[in-house]
């Protein structure tokens, strides 16, 4: 997807954000102050629980650039080149100006976005953990440890999700490597790991018309699943 907004450049490479960001920026902040704070960490001002939701939004939105970069470093050190990064609504994408020249390399610029996300949700969750076992969850500091717990199931869904073994999540890529190391052949394995990805697709879609027919909130499974 194009980006609309030009972020600046990373190692040569071009980071662009699309509008659909922006406008998921604000709902989410929204959600986030009106919401989860509020109930995650009571007895705060409004005023606070914007500026907190900002704050997570923006490293929300920072978790995803440096998931993506983790992609981008490991293809340019493999000798892959990295025409842009661009995030958009559901998520961002490292274009590489070519493949993957093995599968090995193929595997480690696949895996490196899921190892930086699950390193950042260590980062965060271990603090905010250790934190509220301190009992330091409290007072002044309760936002700051709201927010930290919040960036660590963030990155830890981002892991998990990112793990699934279809195209074009890293975990179908890195199905994809792994057959095309067994079978010595790219396209087959290609074609195979897309099928998983159809079939995770259709029960994604299946699962969200399910949650919305019973009342629950299904919209983005829907959409993940079609983007899939």
């Amino acid at each position: 997807m194009k980006a609309s907004i030009s972020l600046g450049r990373v190692s040569g490479i071009p980071i662009g954000l699309h509008w659909s960001v922006v406008v998921l920026g604000l709902f989410a902040s929204f959600n986030l102050a009106v919401n989860f704070l509020p109930v995650a960490s009571p007895g705060g001002s409004t005023v606070w629980y914007l500026l907190a939701a900002i704050v997570g939004v923006v490293g929300l939105g920072g978790s995803v650039l440096l998931h993506e970069l983790g992609h981008a470093l490991v293809a340019q050190r493999d000798g892959v080149a990295v025409k842009s990064i661009n995030l958009w609504a559901l998520g961002g994408a490292a274009q590489l100006g070519a493949q993957p020249p093995t599968p090995r390399s193929a595997l480690r610029i696949s895996a490196a976005g899921p190892a930086v996300s699950f390193l950042l949700a260590l980062a965060t969750g271990i603090p905010a953990l250790m934190l509220g076992f301190l009992g330091s969850a409290s007072g002044a500091m309760a936002l700051p440890v709201t927010l930290l717990g919040y960036l660590g199931l963030v990155n830890l869904g981002l892991t998990l999700f990112n793990l699934l073994p279809a195209l074009p999540l890293d975990g179908g890529r890195i199905l994809q490597a792994i057959l095309w190391k067994r079978r010595d052949d790219r396209e087959t394995a290609t074609i195979s790991a897309a099928g998983v990805g159809r079939v995770l697709g259709g029960v994604l879609i299946a699962f969200g018309l399910f949650l919305m027919l019973t009342g629950n909130n299904g919209i983005f499974t829907v959409l993940i699943g079609f983007f899939i």
